[in-house]
């Protein structure tokens, strides 16, 4: 009888344990479609990412512009992110954006809850702006 209610006594800390948890980085791996309110108005970009303990790796790929403040034309632009770390559920990754002979970096950060990401990005034109993530469906 004693043996069995210390078993039941473990299970229920090791639910309450896992279920208390913080999000896992793990979750953080793979790909999301990332959307920013622009003055042109909603940019979607894909973000892939992998996560190897504290460290974030990966890619994003913008779409194409056309013109002035589109991203240089043509099409896709996939760039490597560098200086990624992820703790508990706090992210953070630098882009460097390169456009003929200039180049400038943006940092993304933010926050995963479930399937959804919310940051901020901060560096190219103004201040920081708010992005959000989900999974593509």
């Amino acid at each position: 009888m004693k043996s069995s209610a210390l078993l039941t006594a473990l299970l229920t800390t090791a639910v309450l344990t896992i279920a208390s948890a913080p999000v896992s980085a793990q979750n953080l791996a793979g790909m999301w479609e990332i959307s920013q309110e622009t003055g042109r108005g909603t940019r979607t970009l894909m973000l892939t990412l992998t996560v190897d303990g504290s460290m974030l790796t990966g890619s994003v790929t913008f779409t194409g512009g056309g013109r002035r403040g589109g991203g240089g034309g043509g099409g896709p632009q996939t760039i490597q992110i560098s200086d990624g770390t992820i703790d508990g559920s706090s992210f953070s990754f630098t882009v460097t954006r390169t456009f003929g002979d200039n180049s400038f970096a943006q940092v993304y950060s933010g926050t995963i809850d479930g399937d959804m990401l919310a940051g901020t990005v901060e560096g190219g034109r103004g201040g920081g702006r708010p992005f959000t993530g989900k999974r593509p469906e």
